[in-house]
């Protein structure tokens, strides 16, 4: 079976590409080892960029979730959580989603505007003199173009080493309707409500010198939100720029998105915005191909650049942060808290004076801290 554009993986940057691909009529293939739907390892929370992006790919689609207007902002002391701020804003500071409801209602969607979809593992891919060959368990496929969005190791398809990464510990415990972020050294913890249960968890950033074992963070959150939570390990790549670079140049007419090119916020976790970017990116590039006499992979990379931007500077936010750690907490006290964390979380951050300014003249978002 032949095809225009093969694309690994179904999780948010595949779906994307799909959906682009599949309005503009181009011929794909979506393939993923997984039947829909399918269980995801994430925290589910939607930022107002990941927002902003599914309706901008996914019009059609009706984002079920918890609006959350609400953030709790805690510090981990000697094993006590304590307060330092709640931020509180008229807009959605993020929503939190179901990923096996979220991931299946963006399918179904590319489904029933006739985009092909197979539930296939994917064992190798290989570069020919005309197009790729995608081995799977059941068959071998070929395509004149290849998107890699399948994970954090999906560049071992190709024979390559995936992006660095760390592990995220998450769970579900009872229903609160209450979103907090906890701030630990070299990490962090959260906890998003949902209609019928909370999505918790935590993560230590890539750099950090310990990273605590499954009994210890699960101690750890047990401690902070007062229940025995089941866990599960979930990889969280790194982000570094010359590693996308790597990979977006091996071969001519494959991309990687998402993910398996370590698109994720090294300082939040976030990653879902970047993986429907990245994705939404990759088919438009594919679909350019030739424009102004770039290829592929040039138009990829150049249309990558202001997530890229966003994600080098958020890497410098999180080292700044974490060198005075107990400085910088205090900080988050101030006013001026909310309006930049709606920034980052809503745009494309293009500098960190342009965040500030720009977050002089936001409306619409307080705090308030706890007077013992």
């Amino acid at each position: 079976m032949h095809s225009k554009v093969i694309i690994v993986g179904a999780g948010p940057a595949g779906l994307a590409a799909s959906r682009i691909f599949a309005r503009d009529g181009i011929d794909f293939l979506l393939l993923d080892s997984k039947s829909f739907p399918r269980e995801k390892g994430c925290g589910g929370g939607l930022t107002p960029r990941s927002l902003k992006r599914v309706h901008e790919i996914f019009p059609e689609v009706d984002i079920e979730g918890f609006d959350c207007h609400e953030l709790s902002i805690n510090r981990l002391i000697d094993g006590q959580m304590k307060h330092l701020t709640t931020l509180m804003s008229k807009k959605t500071i993020f929503k939190t989603v179901d990923r096996k409801e979220f991931d299946n209602a963006l399918l179904k969607s590319i489904v029933e505007r006739g985009g092909r979809f197979l539930s296939s593992r994917v064992r190798e891919i290989v570069k020919e003199e005309q197009g790729f060959v995608v081995k799977t368990d059941e068959r071998e496929l070929t395509s004149d173009y290849v998107i890699v969005s399948a994970g954090v190791f999906g560049a071992k398809l190709l024979g390559h080493e995936p992006p660095s990464f760390g592990v995220a510990y998450y769970g579900y415990s009872s229903p609160t309707g209450s979103a907090s972020v906890t701030f630990i050294p070299n990490g962090y913890l959260w906890s998003f409500p949902g209609e019928s249960f909370d999505s918790v968890g935590g993560g230590i950033y890539p750099d950090s010198e310990k990273t605590p074992s499954y009994e210890e963070m699960s101690t750890l959150i047990k401690r902070s939100f007062g229940e025995e939570i089941d866990l599960r390990g979930t990889p969280i790549p790194t982000f570094n720029t010359d590693v996308v670079l790597s990979l977006n140049n091996l071969y001519t007419n494959l991309l990687v998105a998402g993910d398996s090119a370590g698109l994720v916020d090294n300082w939040t976790g976030a990653g879902i915005d970047f993986a429907l970017d990245s994705g939404r990116q990759a088919a438009l590039s594919i679909i350019e191909d030739g424009y102004k006499g770039k290829t592929v992979n040039e138009r990829y990379l150049e249309r990558l650049f202001p997530a890229a931007r966003h994600l080098q500077i958020a890497d410098a936010f999180r080292k700044r942060f974490n060198r005075n750690f107990e400085e910088h907490l205090d900080l988050l006290k101030g006013r001026m808290t909310g309006k930049l964390l709606s920034n980052y979380l809503g745009y494309y951050v293009k500098g960190p004076y342009r965040l500030a300014f720009k977050s002089l003249f936001t409306r619409g978002i307080s705090s308030r801290q706890l007077h013992c």
